[in-house]
């Protein structure tokens, strides 16, 4: 069974509601769909992380399928791009024609191409979910 711990505007945070675990497995739903997973050691750091990604959201930051990209909706078209447990990996930015891209940290030549920032944003969920799954 999960609980909700955490609202903030359309994003909940859920938790599992063992308490006999020595990590919280938390839920991020945006309107009611799962959008990422993420852990914590106490409900404090599971608290913690939510309000992050929630900040982030708050200032035009889209998420979805366990991956933030800043930048997306408060029309800078650039920004970073992070998994919802906090880890950043890279970031992205779009040109005058509206191609994106996104380049990995750590890279200097883009890793991925799309014409728009949402289906660049898929293209890094299934990269995210391709190399997580291993």
């Amino acid at each position: 069974m999960h609980e909700v711990i955490e609202t903030r505007g359309d994003l909940t945070c859920e938790v599992d509601a063992n308490e006999a675990t020595t990590e919280y497995q938390a839920i991020l739903k945006y309107k009611g769909y799962e959008q990422g997973r993420f852990s914590g050691r106490t409900l404090a750091a599971v608290r913690e992380q939510f309000a992050m990604i929630a900040d982030y959201i708050d200032v035009g930051s889209i998420v979805r399928g366990g991956v933030i990209l800043t930048g997306y909706f408060n029309g800078d078209f650039k920004g970073d791009v992070l998994s919802v447990d906090g880890e950043v990996l890279g970031a992205w930015h779009s040109d005058d024609e509206e191609w994106c891209y996104l380049t990995l940290t750590g890279m200097t030549e883009h890793e991925l191409a799309a014409p728009s920032p949402w289906m660049l944003h898929d293209s890094i969920i299934d990269l995210y979910r391709d190399a997580n799954s291993a």
